[in-house]
């Protein structure tokens, strides 16, 4: 199979899909949360590396009318879509180029915003480097980067799926027989594996595999390149590039809630934010990270509540009375949930889910004359509702 990404896209496309994670609202949120006080997404400039037809710059683009926006790939069938999709829908804020890495060199701070996701571990080494170089040379001063990227020690049995398929239809040149081919062998492999019940996990990331669309199939698990590496790799691989580690994406894939009672401790106990990435790595067998750096010289804190003030708050949940009395149960469309009697809580969260789908400033949520310990109230509840993805912050409202 060609190594050539340019006609690998071009042979099986990889459409865009609105990315929520990669929102700059969300991203700069996360960032004040950790005490970055990362650019106003309204009038941000945003770069995205690997961005195919546009499908998640074109979202933004029309959210934020205000904001500019830059979007890189090597595919040129990919970005005749995205200039046609932009043009036809009128988005006069985002320009796409058909680029390598290296044949873009922005001005020095001149992005808030890079986003790459599917890009780092599907690709050279050499290229790895120089997208961290673009994000620490292309990134303003308060600047957030989103890198998604294959981690072990959660990859290790999809890496060994990897290498049965590629090792047997490897060679395959034609992406419609290749695919066929590889769809067949993981059928066999699916039935051979399920007569022995210690190999379930691997039927069911089989299972998975097969039923994947051509477009992941082929770009990701029968890609030439395919780097999964440990969280603490990637940190160090970031830091030669003078960007630090600022939080994930998602953050409340950096809480413990989902561990036993007794275990929370043990992790929440470690001081080294970087040491307790990597063992809820460890713990989760993740396969998967979606990591946001900003600069080494960035001076980061702990999420606060007096930080969650100043952002907006938006929640899909439906309230519904609980069998203590007088409390309120708030479950989300993932089935997280809180229940609460607190009456400054509950009215908060009832105001937020009836705003929904629109992000509400959470100072909206107090009286103006309201105490301060009603206000923190407030805030330690939308923190705490936020790791539990009950909530969704923003930077402002929308």
């Amino acid at each position: 199979m060609s190594a050539d990404p340019g006609s690998l896209y071009d042979a099986v496309a990889y459409p865009a899909r609105e990315l929520a994670q990669s929102h700059p609202g969300r991203l700069a949120a996360i960032a004040r949360l950790h005490g970055l006080p990362a650019p106003p997404p309204s009038g941000c400039s945003l770069l995205e590396v690997g961005c195919s037809d546009g499908g998640n710059l074109l979202a933004m683009a029309a959210a934020l009318p205000a904001a500019r926006f830059v979007g890189l790939d090597v595919s040129s069938t990919a970005i005749a879509a995205a200039r046609a999709n932009a043009q036809a829908a009128g988005a006069g804020n985002v320009v796409f180029e058909e680029l390598s890495l290296a044949d873009y060199d922005p001005p020095p701070g001149s992005f808030d915003y890079v986003v790459a996701h599917g890009v780092y571990s599907w690709v050279p080494e050499d290229v790895r480097d120089g997208l961290l170089d673009l994000c620490c040379r292309a990134l303003s001063e308060h600047g957030v980067a989103y890198i998604s990227y294959n981690t072990l020690p959660g990859g290790v049995l999809r890496e060994a799926v990897r290498e049965i398929l590629l090792r047997h239809v490897g060679r395959i040149e034609d992406p419609a027989a290749l695919l066929a081919a590889a769809r067949q062998l993981l059928e066999v492999l699916r039935i051979a594996w399920s007569y022995d019940p210690e190999l379930s996990t691997l039927v069911g990331l089989a299972t998975r595999t097969l039923q994947s669309g051509d477009a992941l199939l082929f770009h990701d698990t029968l890609s030439p390149e395919n780097a999964r590496l440990e969280f603490a790799d990637f940190v160090a691989h970031a830091g030669a590039y003078g960007l630090q580690f600022l939080a994930e994406a998602n953050f409340w894939e950096m809480q413990v809630g989902w561990l036993p009672t007794q275990m929370r401790g043990v992790v929440t106990g470690i001081a080294d934010r970087l040491q307790r990435e990597q063992l809820i790595d460890e713990l989760r067998m993740r396969t998967f990270r979606q990591t946001l750096l900003c600069h080494a010289a960035a001076t980061l804190d702990d999420p606060r509540p007096e930080h969650v003030a100043g952002l907006a708050v938006s929640s899909q949940a439906q309230a519904s009375p609980a069998e203590q009395e007088g409390a309120t149960t708030f479950t989300g469309p993932d089935g997280a949930r809180l229940t609460t009697d607190e009456p400054l809580v509950v009215a908060a969260l009832q105001r937020v889910v009836a705003a929904s789908p629109a992000a509400v400033a959470v100072a909206s949520l107090w009286r103006a004359d309201a105490p301060q310990p009603d206000r923190d109230a407030i805030c330690t509840a939308r923190l705490r509702c936020y790791g539990g993805a009950l909530v969704d912050l923003r930077a402002e409202p929308t």
